[in-house]
């Protein structure tokens, strides 16, 4: 319908309602939150001008933008990709395919450290494991003013990533990142280094899982990052047992787990001789982060 008009006149609010019906059919589970997300990127406007001012049309180049935005989400490709930056510890972190999107429950595992280490004013020494686009050692070491931090990942992607948003957020004269597995890329440092905290958020899906995840996941984000043996346990184990040689003898070890894996976790951190090994759940009262200390003897 034109209405009189030549071309057909697209308000915001008819784009929007459009645009919500037509990703719920693609089977997108949060159909009209995406269609705002994408649609105020696309206008380059915080989603609350959407509100304001509703009945605005949108003109050719703009509708252009949007339809491309859109076509790519009922694609199934995840919105932090078609932005290339995701929200994290109200941080804005860059990312692309390659790279794991950060997940709003990793948050636990921030709040869990930070409630270890009350006194954020101290100089600590940090050490994240399978560091991705940043967002566990750069939120740490933005929270740290006095700290300092190794990052490491065995994709070129991901460090190139990290070191793009270390810049971003001023902290790439504190956050040494270096590609490699798990701590292999440490046995080459002089002299060898000792960290306070060792962090991670290594891959823990099983391989049998792999087909029932949702495209977003499964077509889209890197399977190097996810997938994690038959039993999804094979980066904790190799991780308890390796982290004593590197963590000072009052350090604290942070892992984040899958929903269903707290007491596995655990038991690998007791058999690797740890000490103290806790599992906290996230707010959604699922198992989320398990904590050890060093065993001294």
């Amino acid at each position: 319908m034109t209405n009189g008009r030549s071309p057909e006149l697209w308000t915001i609010r008819r784009l929007l309602q459009w645009s919500s019906r037509w990703l719920a059919e693609k089977g997108i589970d949060s159909p009209r939150l995406d269609s705002e997300i994408l649609l105020a990127d696309a206008l380059r406007v915080e989603r609350l001008r959407l509100f304001l001012d509703p009945d605005r049309p949108l003109v050719a180049a703009e509708l252009s933008a949007f339809k491309e935005r859109i076509k790519r989400r009922a694609a199934r490709e995840p919105v932090a990709y078609i932005l290339g930056r995701r929200e994290f510890w109200s941080l804005d972190f860059q990312v692309a395919a390659g790279v794991l999107v950060p997940r709003p429950e990793t948050e636990c595992l921030i709040e869990t450290v930070l409630a270890r280490f009350p006194d954020r004013s101290r100089a600590r020494t940090l050490l994240d494991l399978g560091i991705g686009s940043g967002v566990l050692l750069l939120t740490l070491l933005y929270e740290w003013p006095q700290a300092t931090g190794v990052g490491i990942d065995i994709t070129d992607t991901a460090i190139t990533y990290s070191q793009l948003n270390a810049h971003r957020l001023g902290l790439e004269q504190r956050a040494a990142l270096l590609v490699g597995d798990l701590y292999q890329p440490l046995s080459g440092l002089q002299p060898p280094p000792c960290f306070d905290l060792i962090v991670a958020n290594p891959p823990y899906i099983r391989h049998d899982a792999w087909p029932t995840l949702q495209p977003e996941i499964r077509v889209w984000e890197p399977a190097i990052a996810l997938l994690a043996g038959d039993d999804g346990l094979l980066f904790y184990r190799r991780i308890f047992a390796e982290a004593q040689h590197w963590l000072a003898p009052d350090g604290l070890i942070a892992v984040e787990i899958g929903s269903d894996q707290g007491a596995s976790v655990v038991n690998i951190a007791h058999q690797a001789g740890w000490d103290d090994a806790t599992l906290l759940q996230d707010y959604s009262h699922r198992d989320r982060v398990v904590t050890a200390r060093r065993s001294i003897h």
